[in-house]
């Protein structure tokens, strides 16, 4: 018959979940901590390896800058694009034009 082996230490169990479970003292970091369980437990990001989530993060980071740069596209860069002829006609020809010339 074998025996039975009992180790002295249990492994760690997967997922680790010791970033949940220790709470921290100050207002500002339990303030914190508690926002981010929340955002965590909202989005099922607890459920998700380690890797999956920070795949998860780029995709946020690169979703926000892609909106911020539609953003700029839409809104302001027709504007802008006015303002440059319109410096392009000084630089060029020393003054500044008639807009319904250009138009």
């Amino acid at each position: 018959m074998m025996a039975i082996v009992i180790p002295n230490e249990l492994p760690t169990p997967q997922p680790d979940h010791k970033r949940y479970t220790k709470r921290p003292t100050t207002t500002l970091g339990v303030f914190l901590w508690r926002w981010r369980v929340w955002f965590e437990a909202m989005f099922a990001l607890t459920v998700m390896e380690p890797w999956e989530q920070s795949v998860a993060h780029q995709l946020a980071i690169y979703l926000v800058v892609f909106v911020l740069i539609l953003v700029y596209l839409v809104l302001y860069l027709p504007q802008h694009v006015v303002v440059m002829q319109q410096w392009a006609v000084y630089y060029l020809w020393g003054k500044e034009g008639d807009e319904k010339v250009w138009w």
